[in-house]
């Protein structure tokens, strides 16, 4: 970056090919750090950042069925979540009632959708 300011012709633009690895860059680094160094526009390098991400993501579902079969009275239930990137969320009850388990999913899903 620094030997393509030191040539470029008075207000040129930043090439397709830098601009790509400082992308990759802040994908690694993240974007302030990356933006600081390079002394890039900040909002810019998001915004590409943003655009290579959903490109290279995976789809989400169109339907995820969840199945709420509870254990037998007395014993305990574990409700165990992850979502796409990775967060995940575990609860233990030690005499769940139906209600309630199905009542925190539905807002931890709807929290999320």
């Amino acid at each position: 970056m620094t030997r393509w300011r030191a040539a470029r012709p008075l207000g040129g633009r930043i090439p397709e090919a830098l601009w790509s690895r400082a992308v990759e860059l802040a994908a690694r680094h993240g974007v302030a750090q990356v933006a600081r160094a390079l002394r890039l526009d900040y909002v810019r390098l998001k915004r590409r950042l943003a655009i290579k991400t959903e490109a290279t993501a995976p789809p989400l579902p169109g339907f995820l069925d969840l199945t709420l079969g509870l254990p037998p009275a007395g014993s305990g239930c574990i409700l165990a979540l992850t979502d796409t990137r990775g967060r995940s969320l575990r609860i233990e009850w030690a005499r769940p009632l139906a209600g309630e388990v199905a009542a925190v999913a539905r807002s931890l899903w709807e929290a999320t959708a």
